[in-house]
């Protein structure tokens, strides 16, 4: 797997490096890693050139890694909202690369200049506080100050507001955002459509985003309101089964439109 962290040609160098099946097997592009959150309009303009310049590259998705603010504190994002675009993310054509305590919805953590390790963060600092807030330890227990991670001193400091958000603390409640990780990763799994089917093109409607899995003998609608007011859906033609309730609401038998709330998705599937 190659990174591609050009702002400009990323796409296009992806495209590159995966072609001809005589390179690397996929890369990991930052569209999804920006500053600004990845709203139905942005997500529909980057599958629109992905296809458009790079249509045979396999992508590795992720919003969060070790050198950007993660990305429920970088996008502002509720915990509905975080779920929203962890079950989104599963759907997507390409790998997924999950980065260490997003499972747990783990926000930045706020780091004493005395702590830090980063350089950039030592030598910018307070403008720029560097990445340490990134790369703190994950945190299994939720009764011992290092979360579990270590009985010595860890290299970055575990924050005391990360502790209720412990594995141990998630772990089997309905609800939880580890649950809900879980829950999101065996449906990609269930679904080899998922995993290795076509995409078709990505269509934004407001801050609906729509489209289709299609492949391994399956066909899976996905749609996802990226936004906070309830948007009125079009549901496709012809006989769907919802996926899980779990995940997606669930339209009443024979509804030719479901109303999304803020942050719900719809998934349906289908024999192809």
């Amino acid at each position: 797997m190659g990174e591609v962290g050009d702002a400009q040609r990323g796409l296009e160098i992806m495209a590159e490096y995966t072609s001809g099946g005589d390179k690397v097997q996929m890369c990991y592009p930052f569209e999804l890693l920006q500053p600004k959150r990845a709203t139905a309009q942005h997500l529909c303009a980057s599958f629109d050139r992905l296809a458009r310049t790079a249509p045979d590259a396999w992508p590795c998705w992720s919003y969060s890694n070790h050198d950007t603010v993660r990305h429920p504190t970088r996008w502002n994002l509720s915990n509905d909202a975080a779920k929203a675009y962890t079950t989104l993310l599963m759907c997507l054509r390409g790998s997924v690369c999950l980065y260490q305590g997003e499972e747990l919805g783990l926000p930045e953590a706020e780091l004493a200049f005395e702590d830090l390790q980063d350089p950039y963060g030592i030598a910018f600092w307070p403008d720029f506080k560097g990445r340490d807030g990134a790369r703190t330890p994950m945190v299994w227990d939720a009764t011992h100050a290092t979360g579990g991670f270590t009985t010595g001193k860890p290299w970055l400091p575990v924050p005391p507001a990360h502790l209720p958000l412990a594995v141990s603390v998630q772990e089997g409640v309905e609800g939880s955002m580890l649950e809900h990780y879980r829950r999101a990763v065996a449906l990609r799994r269930r679904h080899p459509v998922l995993r290795i089917g076509a995409q078709s093109p990505v269509i934004a409607v407001g801050d609906v985003v729509e489209f289709l899995r299609i492949g391994a003998g399956e066909q899976m609608f996905v749609a996802a309101n990226l936004g906070g007011e309830d948007a009125m859906l079009r549901l496709p033609e012809g006989e769907w089964s919802p996926v899980d309730p779990l995940l997606a609401v669930v339209p009443e038998a024979g509804a030719r439109e479901v109303r999304l709330g803020p942050w719900q998705l719809c998934l349906l599937v289908r024999a192809a």
